[in-house]
């Protein structure tokens, strides 16, 4: 499995709602993709994917996934060097981590590789 960064987010409303956002935000088009049991949405293109979906991880440590029902993995794709594919996995990250805040409505969390939590956002007043 490749490294991920991972940013999980509270958001009070279904998962279509907040993909609706997400590709506004963003200015992304997200898929939806079902193996099943499961659904999730996700974006790709020759360089990167990011995933959202809702997950069950418990609370590790200072981590409080259950604090974020909804989970935006971010991994890269068809890069061969390890450094390459960290600078793009953390770039785009930081651009999705950086056009959340702005709209100053989510809190988020940014944890590497689902171990290590890297930031946490709260908006100065809840919406």
């Amino acid at each position: 499995m490749s490294h991920t960064l991972d940013i999980f987010l509270d958001f009070p409303q279904g998962l279509e709602h907040l993909i609706k956002e997400l590709e506004l935000i963003l200015a992304l088009k997200f898929e939806l993709i079902s193996d099943g049991t499961d659904n999730w949405y996700e974006f790709q293109n020759s360089t990167i994917t990011l995933t959202v979906g809702k997950h069950d991880f418990e609370n590790d440590r200072d981590i409080k996934f259950e604090e974020y029902p909804y989970n935006l993995s971010i991994r890269a794709l068809n890069i061969s060097n390890e450094l390459d594919r960290k600078k793009w996995r953390d770039d785009f990250a930081s651009y999705v981590v950086q056009k959340l805040k702005a709209t100053e409505r989510y809190h988020l969390m940014l944890v590497d590789d689902l171990q290590v939590k890297l930031e946490e956002f709260a908006p100065l007043v809840k919406v």
